[in-house]
């Protein structure tokens, strides 16, 4: 199954931007994490579903209340994009891993414009887009390597 950026929205929106206000930076990153986590789990590459993307979730909540708390839409843009980047590598897909997204900087910037817009009347949804996309950006930059296959020897008798 292919990454679906509109289930990412879906996921920010409701658990992340429209519950309730946090009681903590720690408490908004478990909920962006979570999303994510249960977004990326979907994952494949040549067929192999990733395996350890909700085990790393409190990896990624962790770097996430970081960049959360920076304290400025640029800072913030920033950290989060190296945070899912950060996330995104060493991934499992079967025997492969996956190495850095590719797209960390351009997701940087999708996420620094969705920190710096500070029109209240920006809808949520919007946001969520805005977000979501950025983390595909990153997903789809992300390749997996797999080990060499020997190839099939034939068969030769014992000697």
């Amino acid at each position: 199954m292919a990454l679906n950026p509109s289930a990412l929205k879906t996921q920010l929106e409701q658990g992340w931007l429209n519950a309730s206000f946090p009681e903590n930076v720690a408490v908004s990153a478990d909920r962006f994490a979570s999303a994510v986590a249960s977004w990326f789990s979907a994952a494949q590459a040549a067929g192999f579903p990733c395996t350890t993307a909700m085990a790393r979730q409190s990896q990624l909540s962790g770097q996430l209340a970081t960049a959360l708390n920076a304290g400025s839409a640029a800072s913030a843009g920033q950290a989060l994009a190296s945070a899912l980047a950060a996330y995104m590598t060493g991934q499992l897909f079967g025997a492969g891993s996956s190495a850095a997204p590719t797209g960390t900087s351009a997701a940087a910037t999708a996420l620094i414009a969705a920190f710096s817009d500070l029109n209240p009347q920006t809808p949520n949804a919007l946001r969520a887009q805005q977000i979501a996309t950025a983390c595909q950006a990153l997903a789809v930059t992300t390749l997996v390597t797999f080990p060499p296959s020997v190839p099939p020897i034939p068969p030769s008798p014992v000697m």
